[in-house]
């Protein structure tokens, strides 16, 4: 590939990045977080690797992918007691637990 930019434009990368950026700062500060009301749901959730750590699953609610099997981008956050994760675009919901 000779795009420096990976095949994501910047202008689509940085505010991408900016609203992870924003999110982990909120998930650091005690009591700062108020929970994901917009969060994909994943069942039969697990985690996998391609190249970086992700979640496969089925998924309910996500905004350009079918609902149905699927694999996630990068993980960037992940509580499993909070069932939650975050890739570098959407909040991820696994209520059923991880695999």
């Amino acid at each position: 590939m000779n795009d420096k930019w990976l095949g994501t434009p910047p202008d689509v990368i940085i505010p991408r990045l900016r609203s992870l950026l924003t999110d982990l700062e909120n998930l650091a500060v005690p009591n700062q977080f108020a929970g994901v009301n917009d969060a994909v749901i994943i069942r039969h959730c697990m985690m996998a690797q391609r190249s970086v750590p992700c979640l496969i699953g089925e998924m309910t609610g996500h905004p350009h992918i079918r609902n149905g099997p699927g694999i996630t981008s990068e993980l960037f956050y992940l509580d499993r007691k909070r069932q939650l994760a975050r890739t570098l675009s959407h909040w991820y919901r696994f209520d059923q637990g991880l695999l």
